[in-house]
């Protein structure tokens, strides 16, 4: 046990150095330079060199308190810095999965629901035009299925399903949800942490990597929103930040995608297994739209919604709550 403790201990400061320390030394450096150099002389290195050996020369730079004194402050603003890009990434991931339900993410997701109904206009007018074009025996127009796939992936690159999220990837892992339910009925808010105990390792290895990319890149958003604030005062910064932040939604786009797929494919792939062994399926049936029903019942445990047989009274409840499931 000692061991293995030891082991995790090792492997954990390994990832905050990596992951924290190394960026927020770089941070560190880029804000010493904005705050030397400035706007006025913002690609001067003869100032820079001359600050640097100001600072060589200084009285009692090379005693060995003063060294540990600026190592120790300049490892604690690493370490800050780290921790604010962590928190503003926490932050950031928020608001890619946020609801928009009004200010600015109302507009947004308002935006992005229109742009989806016109896409999927085109691919309704383009099934038509397919549909017209079939002519027995050939079937139907080749020029016209080209027409209608690429109207079908450009309504999916929007959204699989109807937007409705200000950002694509709230979209995106919205629509792991929704796909999910209409394929099973089943509540994946409440069969996922039951789906988790059942995924062999190997599945659950690929979720939490795809999981920790998608942390990764909202934190690197996190570092090009502080490389923003710092080109208030040194304009290179703001080059740095842009490329930052371009790269991180890129990879964000990415990672969701991946983490998406994943999940559905974790219930397409083991959601049979949960269901088996909460006693709602056979062992040799797979799961459909009647057992997912079933088991978002069991696993919501929710009574209101689905009393009991014994303890109906008979009194019809309101309109449409057998569908709530």
């Amino acid at each position: 046990m000692n061991a293995f403790l030891g082991e995790l201990g090792r492997r954990l400061a390994e990832r905050w150095v990596t992951l924290l320390l190394l960026p927020g030394a770089l941070f560190v450096a880029v804000v010493t330079v904005a705050s030397v150099l400035g706007h006025g002389r913002a690609l001067d290195l003869s100032q820079l060199s001359t600050w640097i050996d100001g600072l060589a020369g200084a009285p009692g730079a090379g005693r060995t308190g003063i060294v540990v004194l600026v190592a120790a402050g300049a490892l604690a603003a690493a370490a800050g810095a780290g921790l604010a890009a962590a928190a503003l990434g926490e932050g950031v991931a928020l608001l890619w999965a946020a609801e928009g339900r009004r200010g600015p993410g109302r507009w947004l997701a308002g935006r992005r629901r229109e742009r989806w109904r016109r896409a999927y206009e085109e691919v309704v007018a383009a099934r038509r035009a397919v549909a017209l074009s079939a002519v027995p025996p050939h079937g139907a127009d080749p020029e016209a299925r080209a027409r209608m796939r690429a109207a079908l992936e450009r309504c999916r690159r929007i959204c699989p399903v109807p937007a409705d999220r200000p950002t694509w990837i709230g979209d995106r892992l919205r629509a792991a949800d929704l796909r999910v339910h209409h394929a099973y009925r089943v509540d994946l808010g409440a069969l996922w942490p039951r789906l988790w105990l059942a995924l062999p390792d190997p599945a659950r290895a690929e979720l939490t990597e795809a999981y920790a990319a998608y942390r990764a890149s909202a934190r690197l958003t996190g570092w090009g929103l502080m490389y923003l604030l710092v080109a208030l005062w040194w304009w290179p910064a703001g080059v740095v930040a842009v490329v930052t932040l371009a790269t991180a939604w890129v990879r964000a786009r990415g990672a969701a995608q991946a983490l998406a797929d994943l999940v559905e494919g974790a219930v397409d792939l083991y959601g049979r297994e949960v269901a088996t062994a909460l006693g709602v399926l056979p062992a040799e049936d797979g799961l459909d739209r009647t057992s997912g029903d079933a088991v978002s019942a069991l696993l919501r445990k929710d009574e209101a919604l689905h009393p009991a047989p014994e303890a109906r009274t008979g009194v019809p409840g309101p309109a449409g709550q057998a569908d709530l499931a």
